[in-house]
C-alpha cells in the first residue's frame, strides 16, 4: 500500500497532454477568439482516443477549421494552411530535395568547413 500519492500522471494522460498542447499550440496562430479557439479543441480531442498522437489530433483538426477569407489575417501573419504545417507533426516524412536536404544539409556544411580548414593549412 502506497504512502505518497503517484504525483506522475498515467502514460496515457502524460500522452493526451502532450497532444493537448500541441493542438492548442496550434490553434493559438489561427485569427479567432479564445472562447472559439477553446471549443474547438475541446471537440477535436473528445473525439480522439486517449493514445492518440499530436499528428492525428492535427489531422482531425484540420476537418473541423472553419473557411477564413485571406482578408481576415493581418498582413503580418498571413494565413496558415496545411503546407506551413512542419511534416513531422502530420506523421509525413519529407519527401524530394527539401526532404534529402533537410536530412542531409549539416554533412554538407561540415565537409565544406573541413575543406575550407584544409585548403588554407596547405596553404600557408
Amino acid at each position: 500500500m502506497p504512502i505518497t500519492p503517484d504525483l506522475q500522471p498515467p502514460r496515457g494522460d502524460a500522452q493526451r497532454e502532450r497532444t493537448a498542447r500541441c493542438l492548442m499550440d496550434y490553434l493559438d496562430q489561427l485569427p479567432m477568439g479564445t472562447e472559439q479557439r477553446l471549443e474547438l479543441g475541446l471537440s477535436v480531442l473528445r473525439e480522439l482516443p486517449a493514445e492518440a498522437s499530436s499528428g492525428q489530433a492535427l489531422e482531425a483538426l484540420h476537418t473541423r477549421l472553419p473557411v477564413l477569407a485571406p482578408e481576415a489575417f493581418p498582413s503580418s501573419h498571413p494565413a496558415i494552411d496545411r503546407g506551413h504545417m512542419p511534416a513531422q507533426y502530420l506523421g509525413r516524412p519529407r519527401k524530394g530535395l527539401p526532404g534529402f536536404l533537410a536530412q542531409w544539409a549539416w554533412l554538407l556544411v561540415v565537409g565544406l568547413l573541413l575543406t575550407l580548414t584544409l585548403l588554407l593549412n596547405s596553404l600557408q
